[in-house]
């Protein structure tokens, strides 16, 4: 598995929360195919990005977002949970993440990545991949990525 990016990343091997994160945070959980290039979009278009933790286990990403983001996150690609809920992935029937951290070297001061610049970000990605010519993103209607 690649971890592609356009951007530099600061890598901590370790599954605990980055400790720039504040105590009450929710998490956004979605696949690599959709997070990453997701990510590093919000990166290129100068948003503040936090920390971002990647489960090579599973294949997933979470995203730090403020907590009140938990009771406004309606998108099908993705999932907002609490805090108290983000120890792991989210993948439901596997047991155990293998898991790093990630930061950009800049983003000292961004705690968490903002969820509206998150969810506009994931849809317009989502949109771009499921018309790329030779894409092998689920075309279904319904489909979900994460």
């Amino acid at each position: 598995m690649a971890l592609r990016s356009n951007h530099l990343w600061r890598i901590a091997v370790d599954e605990q929360p980055h400790s720039g994160l504040p105590t009450d945070f929710a998490s956004v959980q979605v696949g690599m195919a959709l997070g990453l290039p997701t990510v590093d979009a919000l990166v290129a278009d100068g948003t503040n990005v936090g920390p971002v933790k990647y489960c090579l286990t599973h294949h997933q990403l979470v995203v730090p977002v403020e907590a009140d983001a938990v009771h406004r996150w309606r998108a099908a690609h993705s999932a907002c949970v609490p805090a108290a809920q983000s120890r792991g992935c989210g993948a439901a029937g596997y047991s155990g993440c293998t898991s790093l951290w990630v930061t950009r070297p800049e983003s000292d001061d961004a705690a968490v990545t903002p969820a509206d610049a998150l969810h506009e970000a994931l849809s317009l990605t989502r949109a771009r991949l499921r018309t790329a010519p030779g894409s092998h993103y689920p075309h279904r209607q319904g489909a979900r990525c994460a």
